[in-house]
């Protein structure tokens, strides 16, 4: 799952990395976004988004995002 195989943001067409694509996966997106389109999608910064995601699924991304 590595960011060089092309995928790009369904909504500002910026590279996806894994983080991205993990996040989409689990908020059931049908294509995939950036976490910044996330965030923005829940009127949320995305340093909050990265909190809420690790209290209520356990995820986070690491530490080099």
């Amino acid at each position: 799952m590595s960011g060089t195989d092309g995928m790009t943001c369904n909504k500002c067409l910026c590279r996806l990395n894994s983080w991205d694509r993990r996040l989409s996966k689990t908020l059931a997106y049908r294509y995939p976004l950036c976490e910044k389109c996330i965030a923005d999608e829940y009127g949320m910064e995305v340093d909050f988004l990265r909190a809420r995601m690790e209290t209520y699924f356990g995820m986070r991304p690491c530490l080099g995002i």
